[in-house]
């Protein structure tokens, strides 16, 4: 019988439940062979715990504890309970653990009928709010072919290519999303070369997304380089560069001609760029792994940087977890949001020293304003600052907190509101 799997999905389900890292890359991480079983017995411990705490605090079942089997883990409990009250894999279980079940039975049982009696049965247990259902985006990459030839291909292969009418407000974009069929693909209407699937749409696998013909990549993630506007030829520096998404976006507005600096402190994150760099057929990136803190800006080599790309570390409270409605809503931990502001602050400014910079964006994966809006109005208040806010693509009607007086010059992305991850967007330009 099969005891890691149970140890490994309590493990799994406590580090979830820390925020340590998210659901699916703890499992995919994981040393335990069948990701998929392991997956699927963590997401079920996760919907049903609240019903499952109740139960483990009943008369006779939190005896449960003092097991030797269970050795006061309530998590390894609360799973073995699933699978005793709602599952249908008990009789897999291992022996041990079997015995424990079995012998306190009674107990269970009349827990279980306790909860049904005053209505709090896991039948009548309402899962939490749905989570968002956010389209496949795909980025058609330039360097490799022609939007022409991507919908060429992509017609040829039974897909239905369209544009999307009244796509440009929000209202009219989630009316779209919500109204499509899974072989209807649209342009979307805000950023060029960019391709809006049906949220359903697995293409992980697809020939065209794994030889580096369409880049995956969420729509808020393509408005840094987007609204970089940089020119062939010229130079860009991308600050804090990994994955490498935005670096090969750069690199294909740029008709891969000019260089694109790209610098990141992560070693692991670091070597994932190269890979996904070379997949996609970059040829005119430079990417170093460092501190971008520690680099000369005024090193002869940077001169001819025009544009940069910043997307400091921020809390990447945005990002839309496929499990966020089991976990709930992330405490907001205010010790740490000041210290990623100070640092997206230092990172800021240190790009703005950048001589010849004509044009900076600035974007977080977060949804806080110490990440965002005030980490702008600590640059913009600063009378030395030689850089001003330029209005960001005014054609998105979701705009920066009013709260601020530049809050209508930045952009935010939303989930429930833009269909894309949680983002923040401002873009520096050099005063006249």
């Amino acid at each position: 019988m099969d005891d890691q799997l149970y140890y490994e999905t309590a493990d799994i389900v406590n580090r979830t439940l820390s925020k340590e890292r998210n659901l699916r890359t703890l499992v995919y991480n994981s040393s335990y062979g069948n990701k998929k079983k392991l997956l699927r017995l963590c997401c079920e411990t996760l919907k049903y715990r609240s019903y499952l705490e109740k139960l483990m605090r009943q008369p006779g079942v939190s005896d449960l504890l003092r097991h030797k089997a269970i050795q006061n883990n309530r998590t390894l409990l609360s799973i073995l309970l699933y699978e005793f009250v709602i599952g249908s894999a008990f009789r897999l279980v291992p022996r041990q653990f079997a015995i424990a079940i079995s012998t306190n039975q009674k107990a269970i049982t009349h827990a279980v009928e306790e909860l049904d009696a005053k209505g709090e049965g896991w039948v009548q247990e309402e899962p939490r709010e749905a989570p968002v259902q956010i389209p496949r985006y795909a980025r058609v990459n330039a360097i490799k072919w022609s939007m022409e030839d991507a919908e060429e291909n992509l017609t040829k292969e039974q897909w239905v290519l369209k544009k999307m009418e009244n796509g440009e407000s929000p209202e009219g974009f989630r009316k779209a999303v919500a109204e499509m069929t899974e072989e209807l693909v649209y342009f979307d209407p805000h950023i060029d070369y960019l391709l809006v699937f049906h949220p359903n749409t697995q293409i992980h696998n697809y020939w065209m997304v794994t030889e580096g013909y369409l880049i995956l990549q969420d729509k808020a993630s393509c408005l840094p380089a987007f609204l970089a506007e940089p020119t062939p030829y010229t130079h860009v520096f991308d600050i804090c560069s990994a994955p490498g998404m935005k670096t090969s976006h750069l690199a294909a507005i740029l008709n891969n001609q000019g260089k694109v600096w790209a610098i990141d402190k992560a070693n692991d994150r670091f070597e994932i760029m190269k890979s996904m760099l070379d997949r996609a057929g970059v040829t005119i990136a430079s990417p170093f792994c460092g501190d971008f803190l520690k680099v000369d800006v005024n090193d002869k080599k940077f001169k001819k940087v025009k544009t940069a790309v910043v997307d400091p570390p921020c809390s990447g409270s945005g990002i839309v977890k496929r499990m966020d409605n089991l976990l709930g809503a992330e405490p907001k931990n205010q010790r740490r949001l000041n210290g990623l502001h100070n640092l997206q602050v230092m990172i800021l400014k240190h790009a703005l020293k950048l001589p010849n910079l004509e044009r900076l964006v600035y974007s977080t994966c977060s949804v806080h304003e110490e990440e965002d809006e005030s980490v702008i109005e600590e640059v913009v208040s600063d009378p030395e600052c030689p850089f001003e806010l330029l209005n960001a693509l005014p054609s998105w009607k979701h705009r920066g907190l009013p709260s601020f007086e530049f809050g209508e010059n930045c952009l935010r992305a939303d989930p429930k509101t833009d269909l894309t991850n949680g983002f923040f967007v401002a873009v520096f330009v050099r005063k006249q």
